[in-house]
């Protein structure tokens, strides 16, 4: 049974929970982590939008970090995505309602992502949503500890997704 997951906007006091699920043990190898001036400083940006997935008690599972929501030509990044207890499905389920949420309520044409070419558990996830692998960024992620990673670039496009809308329905 897939996990029940409910998208609504972040609000400041989310604030403690994006920087905690940031920091979930191991997470600092695969996910960037930004400073709470960072992520107040994007949060008060109109070209940015945070959203949070809360379980059936109302309480905070997951976040996504959307950016260039104005950009002219219509891609729309999604910049960061993270669950605070991964393993358990709640992020394939987020995601699928953060990508419904971005081609619902944006101008959106292209929704992209880079995520780490060693991160096979992710890009299952975003391939199974109809995210499409474009290319690699090669050695364009600096860990904490120095080491560079291979990024991969995917993208969805509004007329896939649509496409995948229809046949779902």
């Amino acid at each position: 049974m897939k996990p029940s997951v409910v998208v609504r906007e972040a609000r400041r006091s989310d604030l403690h929970f994006i920087m905690a699920a940031e920091r979930v043990p191991g997470f600092e190898r695969i996910i960037a982590q930004w400073s709470e001036t960072q992520h107040r400083a994007a949060m008060a940006s109109d070209d940015h939008a945070y959203l949070i997935g809360t379980d059936p008690a109302g309480d905070p599972c997951a976040f996504a970090l959307i950016h260039d929501l104005h950009d002219a030509h219509g891609n729309v990044c999604l910049r960061r995505i993270a669950v605070a207890r991964p393993g358990q499905g709640v992020g394939s389920v987020f995601l699928a309602r953060v990508v419904r949420r971005i081609f619902t309520a944006t101008r959106a044409h292209r929704l992209w992502l880079d995520v780490l070419a060693e991160n096979a558990r992710a890009r299952h996830v975003y391939a199974a949503q109809g995210f499409v692998e474009e290319g690699r960024l090669r050695a364009a992620f600096q860990r904490p500890d120095g080491s560079r990673a291979d990024l991969v670039v995917m993208s969805l496009l509004r007329p896939d997704w649509q496409g995948r809308q229809a046949i779902a329905a």
